[in-house]
This record gives structure tokens, C-alpha cells and sequence, in this order.
């Protein structure tokens, strides 16, 4: 039972230590061009995107993290229904939706205990329809 145990708080204790790959866009990172404000659907609720230049935030080995450039429209009564968000976008190129602080947690790791580990990554809103943007120059 104790090697039960000790082992089964060993690989809680990795798992929760696993390091989460999120890092500041490198200089040069074009943002992105919403031409128009959308509202999207997820399965909780819904939010507006709006329309604007989006800046390159953070990146992890999935894709770049684009932040609106004001905060999204949402329906809750937090925050009186505005979020600081905006838009991720995989390699692969699909999208999701997103609220959170990640350029702050990336440039936070390097000056915590847990480092990476104890990054808090953004809240990720899986929605319909994907928007329409282009890549800035």
C-alpha cells in the first residue's frame, strides 16, 4: 500500500510539473487584420471579436496567440462583459478564442520558482464561424 501510494504521488507530482511551452513572439511576428467585427458561438455562450489590428502575443509549438485590439465582447457579468482576448491560430490553421494574459505569464516564468511550470495558460473557447483575417505587413 505505501509503494501504491508513494508512486501514485510521484506521477501526480510530474504531471502537475509537466512544463507548459509558451514564449513571447519573437521580434518581426506580423499580426493580423480582422477586416470586420464577428460574433462567435461556443458551447457556453457567445463573444464578439472586433475588428482591428491584432498583435502577436505569445507562441507555443501549436501556433501564435493574437491579441484583439480591444477586449472582446462576452456575455458574462464579469468584467461588465468585456475580456482581454483575442485569437489563436494553429499551425494547421484552425482558430480558437481565448482570454488570459499569456505574454504576461510567458515573461513571468522566467522569474518564478516553478518557472514554466507555474505558467496559467489562457482560457481556450473552441467556436463557430472562424473569422476572416489577413496577415499585417
Amino acid at each position: 500500500m505505501k509503494r501504491f501510494l508513494l508512486s501514485a504521488a510521484a506521477t501526480c507530482l510530474m504531471v502537475s510539473c509537466s512544463t507548459k511551452d509558451l514564449t513571447r513572439c519573437p521580434p518581426g511576428t506580423l499580426g493580423i487584420i480582422v477586416a470586420e467585427e464577428t460574433e462567435c458561438t461556443h458551447k457556453d455562450g457567445k463573444f464578439t471579436l472586433p475588428a482591428g489590428h491584432y498583435q502577436p502575443e505569445a507562441m507555443s509549438a501549436k501556433g501564435i496567440y493574437y491579441v484583439a485590439p480591444v477586449r472582446l465582447k462576452t456575455t458574462g457579468i464579469i468584467r461588465d462583459g468585456h475580456e482581454r482576448g483575442g485569437l489563436f491560430i494553429a499551425n494547421e490553421g484552425w482558430q480558437w478564442a481565448w482570454i488570459g494574459h499569456p505574454g504576461f505569464e510567458a515573461d513571468q516564468s522566467a522569474t518564478t520558482f516553478l518557472g514554466k511550470n507555474g505558467i496559467i495558460m489562457p482560457t481556450h473557447f473552441k467556436f463557430e464561424p472562424y473569422v476572416k483575417y489577413k496577415k499585417a505587413k
